[in-house]
């Protein structure tokens, strides 16, 4: 490594570098350990319906649910067809009012009405006037155009739109509903509608409406796009914040204006997760694994709200109790995960200065300068670290924090692999023992960059995924592509220049068997590639009940990439050194380790925790496996060494 006056400084560099970061990460783990509380709720729909079903009153099957630890309910809002079916109103087109006129309802209404009727608009006839004025609100609100008429205790809407697009209108929160839930002593979550032609005033009358709704906790939306989204966002903000509650985050599902919505609001949100009934009838999970499914969100992935729906099994006929079950096992399991049943909590906001952001970065780039040297760039290295010096400093000042620190935290995770394998990876083989500790100490240096990109992104924004790192599969691939071209260069011992070496490597004629191995290697790429990320390739059964079983054993399930590839062909090569490029799919095969190790950690909303014991787990169990299989390519070599003796001993026996 040339000019070595320049180590020193650039570790210790990094060293300040990582006690900022640390000083970032114990402030999120102190956010993280008091966001305990979690909120199981049920819909109340179905509720209402299993009540039907088995002959009792929502009530008191929601004051089931909540003996078995259930303390939310989620109202959707209705539209006009589930008004419709509910019994809240009868819908009748002008012509069937004309012919059929039951009970003289025409006729008692007088004959100025009888002639205003059109037969081809629609009437909807209320006999509750509380129903008919919600309704009535939330059609004039949501631009829907219509008459009213009342006489006698009977309420009519006429509205001449084709009913397809009315049915779909949103009407509110019934009373009814609301005051089941009230009674039953839980609280409320309320999921709005979208419409077409969003006003402010129409927002105004709808938030206005939640507003008077007791025991709210939050605001959930239906629809891929939220109300007013995006020329109304603020009208939007104004009015979700006058509630004084926490938005709802559903996840796995990306809805438009979420994520504005949700910075607007000052990161006032909770995230939920749920098991849909349309994923529970293509899956037939049971009940053990629907428990997993819950408990884990809740655990691994800070969700606070566990939405259960009411699911049918045909093992199960008794729908009540075995939801029921289904709810106490979930509770039991959060007990178990120190976790408690109760209102769910909401993360306070992280202050983090810039200050703290800027010494973390220029960690990063030290540690880049750090990798400069390593490969025989001494004398760009200086100049480097000037330029992301300035691109840093420039990018804090301007106000673009959060890109900013996408940008670095995408550099922590490149550099610190790199340049641990770089360190670490020598031509000479070394005994197991020794083997071991170039492992530990190699996995160190790449958690370097895991705790500069956590300092880095220590933020609720990112622990709630309202902003996320960027670049992921990219942070995967560009260590490959780094080890790779570094070792190719070093593999003749540096004994000729990269010029030479380039020449000499294009120069090889291609073999077929060359051509082939380099057709695997693409597609295994592929497939590595494909199950990184946050959107990665689909995962068989089969994998998932192996994950479940480790999560069962371990607690904390490790990567699979590390424990069962990285870190043993890792200390498979450490063991028999990087001697020339015939050894590159144990190298590459050690990256996929470290780059997956440092890559647990760009999942913030995971807590800390979780994450370090998952690195724990993949190290020990990897380096099981990595002894393992040095015992076995030890007793290959014999073997082979065995069978070639007594082949060359047949052999001077048979010219004998």
């Amino acid at each position: 490594m040339k000019d070595k006056k320049w180590v020193p400084l650039l570790i210790g560099v990094v060293i300040i570098g990582l006690l900022a970061a640390g000083y970032a990460a114990l402030l999120r783990q102190n956010l993280e350990s008091g966001h305990r509380s979690v909120a199981m709720a049920v819909v109340y729909d179905e509720v209402a319906n299993l009540a039907r079903m088995n002959g009792i009153s929502t009530v008191e099957a929601l004051q089931m649910y909540g003996d078995g630890g259930v303390g939310t309910v989620l109202l959707k809002e209705t539209t006009v067809r589930d008004a419709a079916q509910d019994g809240e109103f009868v819908s009748k087109t002008g012509s069937e009012l004309l012919i059929l006129n039951e009970n003289g309802i025409v006729d008692s209404l007088g004959e100025d009405f009888r002639r205003q009727i059109k037969p081809d608009y629609r009437y909807l006839m209320f006999p509750n006037q509380e129903s008919y004025e919600r309704v009535r609100g939330h059609l004039a609100a949501k631009g829907v155009p219509l008459q009213t008429w009342d006489h006698e205790g009977l309420f009519i809407i006429e509205t001449g739109m084709h009913w397809a697009s009315v049915e779909m209108v949103g009407t509110g929160f019934p009373e009814r509903a609301v005051d089941d839930v009230q009674a039953a002593g839980l609280d409320v979550m309320v999921q709005v509608r979208t419409w077409n032609q969003v006003s402010a005033e129409g927002l105004n009358f709808v938030f206005s409406a939640i507003q008077n709704i007791p025991n709210l906790t939050g605001v959930a939306f239906n629809d891929p796009v939220l109300p007013g989204v995006p020329g109304l966002i603020k009208s939007l903000t104004y009015e979700t914040q006058k509630l004084d509650v926490p938005i709802v985050q559903i996840e796995f599902s990306n809805q438009v204006g979420l994520t504005k919505l949700g910075l607007l609001l000052d990161k006032n949100v909770l995230r939920l997760h749920s098991l849909t009934l349309e994923e529970d009838a293509k899956r037939n999970f049971d009940l053990a694994s629907m428990v997993d499914r819950y408990a884990l969100a809740a655990s691994e992935r800070n969700i606070r709200v566990l939405l259960l729906h009411t699911y049918s099994k045909a093992d199960a006929p008794d729908m009540l109790q075995f939801n029921l079950q289904l709810t106490e096992k979930v509770g039991n399991r959060l007990a178990a995960e120190g976790l408690q049943l109760g209102e769910a909590s909401v993360l306070e906001p992280l202050a983090l200065s810039r200050l703290v952001l800027f010494v973390i970065g220029l960690g990063v780039i030290a540690g880049g300068m750090l990798l400069a040297f390593v490969i025989g760039w001494g004398r760009a290295a200086p100049y480097l670290g000037l330029a992301g010096l300035l691109i840093w400093t420039a990018l804090l000042a301007v106000d673009v924090v959060n890109p900013a620190r996408k940008l670095m935290a995408f550099a922590a995770v490149v550099i610190f692999p790199t340049l641990a394998l770089a360190l670490n990876v020598r031509r000479e083989g070394a005994p197991p023992l020794r083997c071991v500790l170039l492992l530990l100490r190699t996995s160190l240096f790449s958690l370097v960059g895991a705790v500069l990109m956590v300092g880095l992104l220590a933020d609720v924004g990112f622990m709630l995924k309202l902003d996320q790192f960027t670049g992921v599969k990219l942070a995967h691939v560009i260590p490959l592509a780094l080890v790779a071209v570094i070792f190719f260069f070093r593999s003749d011992g540096g004994r000729s220049g990269w010029q030479q070496r380039v020449q000499s490597f294009l120069d090889q004629p291609v073999l077929v068997k060359f051509a082939v191995a380099a057709g695997f290697v693409l597609v295994a790429l592929l497939v590595y590639v494909s199950r990184t990320g946050n959107e990665s390739a689909a995962i068989s059964s089969l994998e998932l009940q192996f994950r479940t079983m480790l999560d069962t054993l371990l607690g904390v399930r490790p990567r699979t990439k590390e424990f069962l590839l990285g870190y043993p062909l890792l200390l498979l090569l450490f063991y028999l050194g990087f001697r020339d490029n015939r050894y590159q799919p144990l190298l590459l095969a050690g990256v996929i380790g470290q780059v997956s190790l440092v890559n647990t950690y760009a999942h913030i909303h995971t807590p800390l925790l979780v994450s370090l014991l998952r690195s724990f787990n993949g190290l020990w169990l990897g380096i099981i496996g990595g002894l393992l299989l040095i015992v076995m390519w030890r007793l290959g070599v014999r073997l082979a060494e065995k069978y070639i003796y007594q082949e060359s001993g047949v052999r001077s026996q048979e010219s004998e």
